[in-house]
């Protein structure tokens, strides 16, 4: 770990990475509570969830193709420009109009989340190329940690700021972040290994479809493989649907504060940074599936917390189970593709788990319109039963994957 930590070009991520997502986060913390305080809030902000989601759902084949086409570099750098073009688009136009109407909020969140998904894929597949094999357990656990700090600070911020500054102030404030971010990994030094001679002239690419294809083909060989590494994916995907109900369900089951909304930011991203501190060294003396199943039973304690308990301290409690239950299944999950998954079809398999997340998440946003006659409980008793199904698909795949992941992780 430490050696890793020596690297300037790990360094010089870390701070990029770490800047880029306290924008990302402001943006995506502040919109949804701005939204949900809105008349027809709550179906304005389900709204745009799908709609995003189905959006990325049809480019992420493609992308995914791209990056195992082109330089991983250009594939981070070129979301960090997104980023910046459009939040410091859309900052200047509430500044031209002099006001943020519901359309421009939907905008902005669909502006967020569309850096968000394109940035974590060119990230992974960029990381895979600059560490040796027998380091990736524990740059996985630091990149959570990293990820889960800047959440931290943008829950922090932005539940500090959300009700106190005008909302252009704090898009300006974002779109600084990813011009930071693009500045400083653009100074990284970065080989494209992976990179193939292009096709004859006359010679078609392969398509969106041929993609998703070649991927499913690669996993289709390994069902336990690909059972594991779809089930081990659902807290993730419950955690993304859950981020369109917890400002609803703060705003209008507990009828609290963005103080509380905030706190439970923090929460999540205290859990998550002990999962990324701890599971690395885990993970270099057990095997994946033990380590799996302990996250996502703990992840599924904090939905049933919520579901039982209706206090702030249960909130924040349960907040931080289900981030440490998340980002533990995640760095798991994580490693064991890097070590499993070869490079030149990672961005492929990477993208059939991203349409496999997105037709899920929609399928599961839409299934939210129960809160509009029973609340937001329903909505988490939804999410509950989804989690356990994937538990017992995780048990299911254990012949498939208790191998050890690594080397030990040196101290």
């Amino acid at each position: 770990m430490r050696e890793i930590l020596k690297d300037t070009r790990i360094q010089r991520l870390f701070i990029a990475n770490t800047m880029g997502s306290v924008g990302s986060g402001i943006t995506i913390f502040a919109i949804p509570w701005l939204l949900v305080h809105r008349p027809d809030g709550n179906a304005s902000f389900r709204t745009i969830t799908v709609i995003t989601t189905v959006a990325l759902m049809l480019v992420m084949p493609s992308y995914g193709a791209w990056i195992d086409r082109h330089s991983r570099k250009m594939a981070l750098l070129a979301g960090e420009a997104w980023g910046f073009t459009a939040t410091l688009s859309m900052a200047l136009l509430g500044i031209a109009l002099g006001r943020f109407g519901t359309w421009q909020l939907m905008t902005i969140y669909f502006c967020g989340m569309s850096y968000y998904t394109l940035h974590y894929p060119a990230k992974f597949a960029f990381i895979q190329q600059i560490v040796p094999r027998e380091q990736y357990q524990s740059l996985m656990g630091l990149l959570e940690v990293q990820g889960q700090i800047a959440m931290m600070i943008a829950g922090g911020l932005g539940a500090m700021l959300v009700d106190r500054v005008p909302l252009w102030s704090i898009l300006l404030f974002d779109a600084s972040t990813y011009l930071f971010s693009f500045w400083l990994q653009a100074s990284i030094p970065y080989q494209a290994t992976h990179l193939k001679a292009e096709p004859p002239p006359g010679e078609a690419r392969p398509g969106a479809l041929t993609n998703i294809l070649a991927g499913w083909r690669w996993l289709k060989a390994r069902p336990a493989l690909a059972l594991f590494l779809g089930c081990s994916l659902m807290p993730f995907i419950i955690v993304m649907v859950s981020n369109y109900l917890f400002p609803i369900y703060v705003s209008q089951t507990m009828h609290a504060s963005s103080s509380l909304y905030g706190l439970g930011e923090i929460g999540f991203a205290l859990g998550a940074m002990a999962a990324g501190a701890f599971l690395p060294r885990l993970l270099a003396q057990a095997r994946a599936y033990p380590a799996v199943v302990g996250c996502v039973t703990t992840f599924i304690a904090g939905l049933a917390m919520i579901l039982c308990f209706r206090v702030p301290l249960a909130y924040a409690l349960a907040t931080l189970l289900m981030g440490f239950g998340t980002a533990g299944s995640r760095v798991a999950r994580g490693t064991l593709m890097l070590h499993l998954v070869p490079p030149e079809v990672m961005g492929r398999v990477g993208i059939f788990y991203t349409i496999f997340d997105r037709m899920l998440r929609t399928a599961l946003v839409c299934a939210m319109v129960v809160i509009d006659w029973w609340g937001p409980p329903a909505g988490f008793a939804v999410l509950f039963v989804i989690a356990l199904a994937a538990l017992a698909g995780i048990r299911v795949a254990r012949g498939g994957v208790e191998t050890p992941l690594a080397v030990p992780v040196p101290a």
